[in-house]
């Protein structure tokens, strides 16, 4: 079944229209109402609610897992989020892995991010995965905890990694090239480096004299 769900899903993507697209992808179960779907992106997964939200062209969603993307929320294209088969396994069973991805009202993800959804991500709202490249990752070898929790209007930019298990509170900016590991609970504040500390706090990215 997961192979021929992947193979109506291929089929799916290319038809020509976002109307055809959006209802070829309602026949497979899934909850679309009031989106818009791009040429060749790809949608496989066991659960999926999406409401009125911009999704671009070639984004590859597959896996068991669950999506939920919320109204208003932008997606650019050749992003990919996975969750690996393996997480069915037998000898994973009791690993309670959480294989669901939400991205919350107004979110922005802009163009080839990766997110590794074994475990469960939430992106809150209004917050903007910028620029190109970061990779957000739910699994490794002996990581218990491993949910990803990104807070409302947050900025990530470039080249950004998120390890499992680690968070960011509101009105965060992450900067370029930064590894985020653990939870850090302070809102307002520019982090960076490796691993990411704060480098400022009561700091408001969305001002135009806070811009980095």
């Amino acid at each position: 079944m997961n192979k021929l769900k992947m193979v109506l899903a291929i089929f799916i993507s290319i038809l020509p229209l976002n109307e055809l697209r959006v209802l070829g992808y309602r026949l497979l179960g899934y909850r679309i109402q009031n989106a818009r779907i791009g040429f060749g992106t790809i949608i496989a997964a066991d659960e999926v609610w999406i409401d009125a939200a911009k999704i671009g062209p070639f984004n590859f969603f597959a896996g068991p897992m669950k999506i939920q993307i919320h109204r208003g929320t932008s997606i650019g294209n050749r992003n990919e989020f996975i969750c690996g088969y393996w997480v069915l396994r037998e000898e994973y069973k009791d690993h309670h892995y959480g294989r669901s991805l939400e991205l919350c009202e107004d979110a922005l993800i802009t163009s080839r991010h990766y997110f590794d959804l074994a475990g469960s991500l939430v992106i809150g709202e209004r917050s903007w995965i910028a620029g190109i490249d970061s990779q957000f990752w739910t699994h490794g070898a002996g990581v218990k905890e491993r949910d990803i929790k990104i807070g409302g209007d947050c900025y990530i930019g470039s080249a950004v990694r998120f390890s499992p298990g680690s968070s960011i509170a509101e009105n965060v900016i992450v900067a370029m090239g930064s590894v985020v590991s653990g939870q850090m609970a302070e809102s307002n504040a520019l982090i960076g480096g490796v691993p990411a500390k704060v480098l400022k706090s009561n700091y408001n990215w969305k001002e135009k004299d806070a811009r980095p």
